[in-house]
């Protein structure tokens, strides 16, 4: 956890703070790479985690790179007035990576500064095999949403966090953020690693230069969970996307996250970026009948909006369940048990995670959304484990215990508790919506 309280790290920025330092355990993970090494990463911009690559790839072991299209471009190569041009999102970073790449503090960035701190530019100059989402000949998946490293193909580093200063540490530019809040881990484990190996083959193809024969997206099978044994924890693994034309809604990703949910007899502790899953609400209010303790927090960006899971929690209508699922709001809503945390502005509550009678996580790079269960490449991982549960249990009771709970004052005096005779058009209002993030652009579009 990069913002827990029981370990502390000097940051890249020189700031001495709480939580696991997440660059320095990929670094880790990388260097204990002795003959192969596979990174699945949506987004790869950390200079030292390129050069450290770049090392294994020199020294003889087998590197394969994945990212996604939109990020395959490196810093470096945009002129002034193409990064001039870059959307909302990615305008605030290219702005950032010049403060970074900025060595020696004189004002102007020279191109062996611009090139050195520039970690696709690296990747591609050192001949390190990668290739991003449309080496399967088309203009991209839903999203390259994956976050993992096999190494050896013994073990696996999953995590909710890209290569970049905001996930790892914070803005660079922005010394009050402590990155977006984000869980990983490290499963050591040979089964565990070849269904992992088998999805990155499946997206690698004949790799770059070579046919067109790299699935990504919904082109790539329906694989069902895998259930291992990983010494006394039972692991669960699951890969994204599904058809939904073609594949039962259970048998997805969603489906499966479902399936743990119901099996909850005491309690169900969310941590999530985006919470917008009808059938999550509806399952998780049977529980709640039974007596199961529910919470919640999502990421601020999304908690308050129309289509939010959150606000059928709270007692109001969401468009998503006015949609597709039972077009009313919690019989008993729980306002108390429901919000966002109170986290640095400018960062994001990243994870993805459930916690399941403290004994039973839910994680990975899927989000709990349509998006991610039908257009995007991603992981899910489920862990039944008493150790690991109780580390993502302290994560949600930090994050709980300074959460702001309940709807916002806009959804508590315009919300809806019933959902209109016919569904109404969707609009999208797009410069009210100021996404950090291509995942969050995303999650935007396709609600």
């Amino acid at each position: 956890m990069n913002q827990q309280q029981a370990n502390s790290f000097v940051d890249l920025r020189g700031i001495d703070r709480y939580g696991d330092d997440h660059e320095s355990l990929i670094l880790e993970f990388i260097k204990s790479a002795n003959r192969t090494l596979e990174i699945a990463v949506q987004e790869f911009r950390l200079p030292r985690v390129a050069k450290a690559v770049i090392d294994k790839h020199r020294s003889g072991v087998k590197v394969r790179v994945v990212i996604e299209n939109t990020y395959s471009k490196g810093w470096s190569e945009f002129t002034e007035a193409e990064g001039a041009k870059l959307d909302s999102h990615r305008r605030p970073r290219f702005e950032e990576y010049k403060i970074f790449a900025d060595e020696n503090k004189d004002g102007i960035l020279s191109i062996t500064e611009a090139r050195n701190n520039d970690a696709i530019y690296l990747l591609k100059q050192a001949n390190v095999p990668i290739i991003d989402d449309t080496a399967d000949g088309s203009k991209g998946s839903g999203l390259m949403h994956h976050k993992y490293m096999v190494a050896d193909g013994q073990k696996v580093l999953l995590t909710s966090t890209n290569f970049t200063w905001s996930d790892a540490y914070g803005d660079y530019d922005n010394l009050e953020t402590r990155g977006n809040s984000n869980n990983m881990m490290i499963i050591s484990s040979q089964a565990v690693a070849n269904l992992f190996l088998e999805e990155f083959d499946i997206m690698w193809g004949d790799g770059p230069g070579g046919k067109p024969d790299s699935r990504f997206g919904t082109k790539k099978p329906h694989r069902p969970v895998k259930k291992v044994q990983v010494g006394d924890a039972e692991v669960w693994v699951k890969f994204s996307p599904d058809s939904k034309s073609k594949v039962r809604w259970e048998d997805t990703t969603n489906g499966v996250i479902a399936s743990k949910l119901r099996q909850a007899k005491k309690s169900v502790d969310m941590a999530l970026f985006v919470f917008a899953e009808p059938r999550f609400g509806n399952l998780l209010e049977e529980k709640q009948k039974q007596g199961v303790e529910i919470a919640v927090l999502v990421d601020s960006s999304f908690a308050y909006r129309e289509y939010a899971t959150t606000l059928d929690m709270w007692g109001y209508v969401s468009t998503q369940d006015c949609k597709s699922g039972n077009r009313r709001p919690w019989a008993k809503p729980i306002p108390g048990r429901v919000g966002i945390a109170s986290i640095a502005k400018g960062d994001k509550l990243h994870h993805k995670y459930g916690l399941i009678d403290d004994e039973m996580v839910i994680t990975g790079s899927h989000n709990w959304s349509a998006s991610a269960n039908h257009l995007n490449d991603e992981t899910l991982v489920v862990v039944k484990h008493p150790t690991v549960a109780a580390h993502y249990r302290r994560e949600f009771d930090r994050l709980f215990e300074n959460a702001r709970l309940g709807p916002s004052k806009k959804i508590v005096e315009t919300g809806s508790k019933v959902c209109s005779s016919s569904p109404p058009k969707r609009v999208v209002k797009r410069k009210k919506a100021t996404p950090k993030s291509v995942e969050e652009q995303t999650e935007l579009d396709n609600q």
